[in-house]
C-alpha cells in the first residue's frame, strides 16, 4: 500500500488570513498613536512659535518707539496680527493704522481663539480679546504686556498658551490636554 500523504510545504490559508488579521489590528494602533503624537507635537510648535512672535513683537515696539496691537486676523483665525496703532493704547478697533507690521501664521487645524474656561491661566488677560495687547516700549523691560494667547487644536481639547506675567520679564510657551480650568495641567515647554 502506498502512502498518499504528501509533505506540507507552505502555509494554510487560515494561517495567511490569521497573520494578515493581526498585522491589521496592530498597525491600527499604531495610526491612532501616531496622530495623536503628530497633533501634540503641532499644538506644542504652535505655542512655541507664538510666545517667539510676541517677543519679536515686544523688541519691534521698542525698536520703532511705537505701540502695537495684537488681533486674531478675522478672516483668518490661524493668523495672529501686529497693528500699528493710532493711539495710546488697544482698546478701541478703529485706533488700529491698516499698517501690518508683523504676522504669525500657525498650521490648520490649530487655530488662535480668544481666552474661556480651559485655557485660562490663572486669571490671565486675553491679549487677543476685546482689550486687546498694548505693546509699549518701555526702559530697560519687556514690551510684552501680561497676559496670554491662546491656542486651541481644532475642536480638540488640545491647547497651546504663550504667556506673559508680572513675575517674569519673558513670554513662556505651555501646553495641556484636557479641560480643567486654572493652572492645573499646564505643562511649561
Amino acid at each position: 500500500m502506498r502512502d498518499t500523504r504528501r509533505n506540507k510545504s507552505g502555509y494554510t490559508l487560515v494561517e495567511v488570513l490569521v497573520v494578515v488579521i493581526i498585522i491589521g489590528i496592530l498597525s491600527s494602533m499604531g495610526v491612532a498613536g501616531l496622530q495623536d503624537a503628530v497633533a501634540n507635537s503641532r499644538i506644542k510648535g504652535a505655542a512655541v512659535n507664538t510666545a517667539a512672535f510676541l517677543e519679536r513683537v515686544g523688541n519691534l515696539s521698542k525698536q520703532r518707539s511705537d505701540i502695537i496691537c495684537l488681533s486674531i486676523d478675522q478672516s483668518d483665525p490661524q493668523t495672529l496680527l501686529a497693528l500699528k496703532s493710532k493711539g495710546s493704547d488697544c482698546s478701541n478697533d478703529n485706533k488700529y493704522d491698516t499698517e501690518i507690521l508683523d504676522h504669525v501664521t500657525i498650521d490648520a487645524p490649530a487655530q488662535f481663539v480668544t481666552i474661556h474656561a480651559p485655557c485660562n491661566y490663572v486669571g490671565d488677560v486675553d491679549m487677543t480679546g476685546s482689550a486687546n495687547a498694548t505693546f509699549k516700549p518701555r526702559l530697560g523691560l519687556s514690551a510684552v504686556p501680561n497676559g496670554a494667547v491662546c491656542i486651541q487644536y481644532g475642536s480638540d481639547l488640545r491647547f497651546g498658551l504663550a504667556r506673559k506675567s508680572s513675575t517674569i520679564n519673558t513670554v513662556k510657551a505651555y501646553w495641556k490636554i484636557g479641560n480643567d480650568n486654572g493652572a492645573s495641567g499646564w505643562d511649561e515647554l
